[in-house]
């Protein structure tokens, strides 16, 4: 063993260009083969993904069995790379990323590793521990047809899930070497096993059915007499990877019984939002923030949101005690589903014990307040409706209805939260609320009342009102939809003070689009963050007065007008620099193709420019050339701005009319500052090209990020040339090359020989 292995970890993940972005570094112990242990070194970085270092260092070699077992620890774990140490010098690398990882000797920085999500599901650890759950469902479930017959579906679905849960635990306990049946019952691990598979209770924690011990003892010992298939380890499984396969068998069960979709809408998936720009940005801003970190989640389903988010809530806490009671004291969750409270239950539980099944703690008496707490904090209900509720119906019985059906919330614990706190959510559910005293309720007590609106909405303005810093993650097509009007008025008036949102390209999903709402102290403007298309980030205020009424969150910013009338102010359009020289691969099919061309493609990147000695047959436009001025024009961040511009508002109009009419600055020749500029830019256009030429065949990582930062250097240069030429203020310079992003967001300018 190293001596201090802790720093061989650091010298790793300084090698994958980490240093500056580690949460937390946890020890856990892998068992290889039943006697082998290797120390793993769990890293969560800032954007909750996370990686794995194995120390091997006492050995000089590892045979193939040992790294096939490390292969599969990584895609139990869901962690997006691993790294092995190797003596003191060695170390290797997987990419959790594709389908069959294998080992390399070189290190790459992480990011190229990184795509999207934050974990890494394996498609074969995924597919079998479907197979794992589906056969403990089936043994589960013929345990219940013998003793109970088939009738009272609801009541066989919240047994055979209780079943289920508790299952999986024992068996994860059974692997670690732990005994459920000897362990005492007053131990901190038999009530977090109970409390994380027990149908919730509603109202006095009673529940709504009572199993009978002997049919549940069954049903669990059946269903642990079942082997857990290769390749998993299912103690390694990560909490939300576990979270989300039981929630895939619920929907396979309730599909296969109601022939119906399921009543959450497919608009609403968790896992599009996690793999949202926007969803990153506000983890970034969570950190940022002061003061206690309530998570409340009334209506995000299975409870995944907030395992991610208690990531970056993690504190220095060093037992599955210290962590349990963070979670008792800081996680608010009332849910109208009891199944989704039995699951949110179980991935806390599974995320507070966070691999340490053998720890000391687990096996000491329980102190019942801390479990009545978490049972009181995250249990069924609803935060929308009081018992005011009962009061809008016209009978007792419909009254009666209404508290089973909307379970009411029976105590107002949200307002006795500590402050400052914070409130996140991401209201999903779009059940429909067709009773008529229900819409009174809502149409007296929600100003952004719509009869058509969705449960979300008045779950956001309910966070709104609180006094507590809030976090409301809405799909952005829902407030974009005619019924979000009395909402988007409501904002105007409200405590709102930033809106992020992810914009809709012409080839992506609507659903697959973001925002948050940002709630704090009133300021008389909103912040506004935008990302664009491409990834890059836009920031700017908005008046209240001046928010759109109308057209949802397609927010624009006020000084992008402004850029664009200095654009065009002293400016003539790319036919009128050309002479009308503007050419077709069609127009050119017959000619003579000898001399230098200049052809121009609008992507999804935005601009593409090529030239040499041959056009490309896929351009939209064609250009005799050669003019290095236009290139180096037609390729700044000016330009590339004003593409993406128009088309974001004007998204019908053709590749063909957009290139010709950018708007080109003829230099004036008989001014002196005009002829520098235009000769600064024609020779930071050379270096570039060489540059670019130079990062294609440099073999180290260092090369590449000291050629990176000349590339933008030039970036900066080219930029502040080209906004000379068009008058453009200082400020909205900077505004540009905020809104580009760094060197990896340039178009390469391919120049053919």
């Amino acid at each position: 063993m190293i001596p201090d292995i802790h720093q061989d970890c650091i010298q790793v993940i300084r090698k994958a260009g980490l240093l500056e972005n580690i949460y937390s570094l946890r020890k856990r112990n892998l068992i290889i083969k039943d006697c082998d242990s290797i120390s793993c070194f769990y890293v969560t970085l800032d954007d909750l993904r996370q990686v794995i270092i194995w120390d091997c260092s006492k050995d000089t070699d590892i045979d193939d069995e040992i790294k096939k077992e490390l292969i599969i620890h990584l895609k139990n774990t869901g962690a997006c790379a691993g790294y092995r140490i190797i003596g003191s010098t060695i170390s290797q690398v997987i990419n959790g990323q594709k389908r069959d990882p294998e080992f390399s000797n070189i290190i790459k920085p992480l990011p190229e590793l990184i795509q999207t999500g934050i974990l890494c599901e394996s498609v074969d650890i995924s597919e079998s521990l479907d197979r794992y759950l589906d056969a403990i469902h089936k043994t589960l479930s013929g345990v219940f047809y013998r003793t109970y017959g088939e009738s009272d579906r609801e009541r066989r679905e919240l047994l055979v899930l209780s079943g289920i849960l508790k299952t999986v635990t024992e068996k994860i306990l059974e692997i670690c070497g732990i005994d459920f049946n000897t362990v005492p019952e007053d131990s901190w691990i038999c009530h977090l096993v109970t409390c994380g598979s027990a149908i919730p209770g509603y109202l006095k924690d009673e529940p709504p059915c009572f199993p009978d011990p002997v049919t549940h003892s069954m049903m669990v010992r059946e269903g642990c007499s079942l082997p857990v298939p290769e390749p998993i380890r299912i103690h390694l499984i990560d909490p939300v990877i576990l979270v989300r396969a039981v929630s895939r068998l619920m929907t396979r069960v309730r599909d296969q019984n109601t022939r119906k979709k399921d009543y959450i809408a497919s608009t609403c998936d968790i896992s599009s939002l996690i793999s949202s720009p926007v969803f990153f940005h506000v983890i970034r801003c969570l950190k940022e923030s002061e003061g206690t970190h309530a998570i409340v989640d009334p209506q995000s389903g299975n409870g995944e949101l907030l395992l991610l988010l208690l990531r970056s809530h993690a504190g220095k806490e060093d037992s599955p005690h210290d962590r349990f009671n963070r979670i008792a004291d800081t996680v608010f969750c009332s849910e109208p589903s009891f199944s989704s409270v039995m699951l949110t239950r179980f991935g806390l539980i599974l995320h507070a014990i966070d691999g340490n099944f053998l720890h000391p703690d687990l096996f000491q008496p329980c102190k019942k307040e801390q479990m009545d707490i978490f049972r009181s904090h995250i249990r069924v209900g609803n935060i929308l409706f009081s018992k005011e509720i009962t009061n809008e119906y016209l009978s007792v019985h419909e009254a009666q209805a209404a508290v089973h059906s909307l379970r009411p919330s029976d105590e107002d614990w949200l307002d006795r939260i500590s402050r400052p706190a914070m409130l996140i959510t991401a209201p999903c559910r779009q059940k429909a609320m067709k009773d008529p005293e229900v819409h009174q309720y809502l149409c007296k007590h929600f100003s952004s009342y719509s009869y058509d609106a969705m449960t979300a909405l008045y779950t956001a303005e309910y966070a709104i009102r609180k006094e507590h810093q809030s976090f409301i993650l809405l799909p952005s097509a829902w407030l974009s939809d005619m019924h979000a009007r009395p909402f988007r008025k409501m904002i105007r008036r409200s405590r709102v003070t930033h809106i992020i949102l992810d914009e809709h390209s012409p080839g992506q999903d609507l659903s697959d689009t973001w925002s948050c709402i940002c709630a704090g102290i009133f300021s008389p403007s909103i912040g506004i963050t935008r990302f664009t298309t491409n990834g890059t980030m836009v920031s700017y205020h908005l008046n209240r007065d001046d928010l759109p009424g109308e057209d949802g969150w397609n927010l624009e910013d006020p000084l992008e007008r402004v850029i664009l009338n200095y654009l065009l102010k002293d400016s003539v359009s790319l036919s009128e620099y050309c002479l009308g020289g503007l050419y077709t691969p069609e127009d050119l099919s017959e000619y003579n193709h000898e001399g230098s061309w200049i052809s121009l493609k609008d992507t999804t990147d935005g601009l593409l420019i090529t030239s040499g000695d041959t056009y490309e047959k896929a351009a939209d436009i064609i250009i005799k050339g050669p003019d290095e001025y236009l290139e180096s024009l037609l390729g700044s961040p000016l330009i590339r701005w004003y593409c993406r511009y128009m088309s974001k508002n004007q998204p019908s109009l053709h590749p063909e009319h957009l290139i010709s009419a950018i708007p080109v600055h003829q230099p004036d020749w008989y001014c002196p500052e005009e002829r520098e500029h235009v000769r600064q830019i024609t020779k930071s256009f050379h270096e570039r090209a060489f540059l670019i030429q130079r990062r294609e065949y440099a073999r180290s990582f260092h090369d590449k990020e000291r050629i990176g930062k000349k590339l933008q250097q030039i970036e900066e240069e080219i930029n502040f040339r080209v906004c000379s030429l068009y008058q453009i203020p200082k400020t909205l310079q900077d505004r540009l090359l905020t809104g580009e992003g760094n060197d990896s967001s340039l178009p390469e300018m391919i120049i053919s020989s």
